[in-house]
């Protein structure tokens, strides 16, 4: 544990153990779910981690206008997906690997082509969710004992259910204040975003159109500032030219609504998707 870092405080908070709730800024918003509820399904898992690929910018999902094929004359709107500015430099774990090695910094994709093949590649929901339990080492969260085995079945033991009290009581509190918080001491909202990295995205009242003041504050007047020392996502958000608001409203909504993308059943015609990889 890099014991530099330390856990947002409050003034009034829920009882909890402060060596489980720092774990918050170490794991993966997929691997943090998990831990929540086991029987996530795997739609849900693989959105969190493309999310949070995004706000890392290791990805960029954006909306472009792009010819479907070299020959049609028209533009049309569609939602892609690129390399960020920290691909290159990403070290991923091996469940991160369906998305970064499906694309590289020369190649686009339209995102719902390059989600129906990472949908695609995933043996099975069991495997995806076991190699994130590995990947991030939390298999001592888990149970693992002879009818879990036999049956696949993902359960956390005593250990897993202590911890993820300790996650829901302070994920819980910062939903419930999140508001106040903006308005009263955003400059503690900062300091949380920072400590909670891709983790939020599981809080449910944060409305990121209220994060706007945060370019007003100073990052490096923050007393926990060594956050950043992992990842520098939040220069662009607090870029006084760049309306992240208008991005993250954006990717909330492809959030929302990227469930239709894995609907073979629907409408949408899969087969006549098009990657955009041509020249």
């Amino acid at each position: 544990m890099n014991t530099n870092k330390s856990i947002v405080k409050f003034n009034s908070k829920p009882t909890f153990n402060e060596s489980n709730v720092y774990r918050l800024s170490e794991l993966k918003p997929a691997a943090t779910k998990l831990i929540l509820e086991p029987n996530t399904d795997l739609i849900e898992l693989l959105k969190l981690t493309l999310f949070d690929l995004a706000l890392k910018q290791v990805l960029i999902i954006k909306k472009t206008l792009r010819k479907s094929h070299p020959r049609d004359p028209h533009l049309r709107e569609y939602v892609v997906v690129e390399t960020g500015k920290n691909y290159a430099r990403y070290s991923g774990n091996k469940f991160e690997e369906f998305f970064t090695e499906r694309i590289d910094e020369e190649s686009y994709f339209q995102l719902k082509v390059y989600l129906r093949e990472i949908y695609k590649d995933i043996p099975t929901v069991n495997k995806f969710k076991n190699q994130i339990i590995s990947d991030l080492s939390i298999k001592n969260l888990f149970r693992n004992d002879i009818i879990s085995s036999v049956f696949s079945i993902i359960k956390t033991n005593t250990k897993g259910n202590q911890l993820k009290k300790d996650f829901e009581d302070y994920l819980s509190y910062i939903d419930d204040n999140i508001g106040d918080l903006i308005n009263n001491e955003p400059e503690k909202v900062l300091q949380i975003l920072l400590f909670l990295q891709g983790n939020i995205f599981l809080l449910k009242n944060l409305k990121f159109e209220l994060l706007e003041s945060l370019k007003l504050i100073s990052v490096e007047s923050l007393p926990n500032n060594e956050y950043l020392e992992d990842w520098l996502w939040l220069d662009f958000m607090l870029d006084i030219d760049f309306d992240f608001s208008e991005l993250i409203s954006d990717i909330s909504e492809m959030f929302d609504s990227i469930d239709e993308y894995f609907d073979f059943e629907s409408s949408g015609d899969w087969d006549g998707d098009f990657d955009f990889d041509f020249d």
